[in-house]
């Protein structure tokens, strides 16, 4: 399990530049990044090496930002993977309300973020179904 920042922001030019500013100053690591924008604002949503600390350091800043519990697992990079991940948790009715993903090594593994309603079942479904999860110690130091 780690933990993902979502940062609500208004949709113009140097926004996301003064959210990454801070950060890097700050020595905040990103190791995920994803930001979707509705008409005039949008959510940044952000993996970062000491999420709790850069919550504060945000929030201390104005941003309004909050901590969410995700999973971040490993699959294989081939056709059918990702639907076979999707199969694994809605056949046991277990809904995801967020997901984004990035190929590590093109042709052998892909990491997929998800942000799950009731995420302990579903770290214990998916370690049962033999679905590798990043630990926290190995999100936070990729």
């Amino acid at each position: 399990m780690g933990v993902q920042l979502s940062v609500f922001m208004e949709n113009k030019p140097g926004k996301l530049e003064a959210i990454t500013k801070i950060l890097a100053g700050e020595g905040i690591n990103i190791r995920g990044i994803s930001m979707a924008s509705e008409g005039e604002f949008g959510v940044l949503k952000v993996l970062v090496n000491d999420p709790h600390r850069a919550h504060g350091i945000l929030k201390n800043r104005h941003f309004t930002v909050s901590e969410r519990n995700v999973v971040v697992a490993i699959i294989d990079d081939r056709p059918g993977a990702l639907h076979d991940l999707l199969l694994t948790l809605s056949s046991r009715n277990i809904n995801i309300e967020d997901c984004y993903g990035i190929v590590l090594e093109e042709g052998a593994k892909a990491a997929i973020v998800l942000d799950i309603e009731g995420y302990p079942e579903a770290e214990k479904v998916l370690g049962q179904e033999g679905i590798r999860l990043l630990s926290d110690r190995e999100l936070y130091s990729i």
